[in-house]
């Protein structure tokens, strides 16, 4: 795809993020059969994971697109605590496989396995980061709490839920 400038209304930007959707779908498709049809271990795992990723990518583009074209419902207390017990038991766990992945390209002297398990770490990583930008800064971010709530309806309100005071 050629490079273009950035666009300049929210409208123009929504269409940039659709096409580039479209562009993902049509890349990983195009990806996905080549690795169908390559017989090849190493080479179809990564044409088959680049495909996956692809359309990983046209699914967060069509979210961005939602996010600017949509109301969304704030993060309840439930939504949060959820996200709370199984995102940090996810963390965990990419940060240990991101100590295996070190360790296995350590000792893998195989090119084509260490092009495999260089791939998985490089992912890890980023999902380890991803998972603790999510802990840290959205779901604490959006959630309104059900306190939250009431403090609106009576403390914070100047007639303390009543009409007129």
């Amino acid at each position: 795809m050629a490079s273009t400038l950035a666009p300049q209304s929210s409208e123009e930007l929504v269409k940039h993020f659709l096409k580039l959707a479209d562009l993902e779908v049509k890349y990983s498709e195009e990806l996905k059969a080549l690795s169908e049809r390559l017989r090849h271990p190493v080479l179809k795992a990564l044409f088959a994971a680049i495909a996956g990723d692809s359309v990983k990518h046209s699914q967060i583009y069509r979210a961005i697109v939602d996010l600017l074209t949509a109301v969304h419902p704030l993060l309840i207390d439930q939504d949060v605590k959820d996200i709370a017990d199984t995102i940090l038991k996810h963390i965990r766990t990419e940060s240990m496989m991101i100590e295996e992945t070190k360790k296995l390209l350590d000792q893998i002297a195989d090119p084509r396995a260490r092009i495999l398990i260089s791939a998985i770490h490089s992912d890890e990583v980023t999902h380890h980061g991803i998972l603790v930008s999510i802990e840290g800064n959205i779901a604490r971010r959006e959630v309104f709490t059900e306190e939250e709530f009431w403090n609106q309806v009576w403390r914070d309100s100047p007639w303390h839920g009543a009409p007129g005071g």
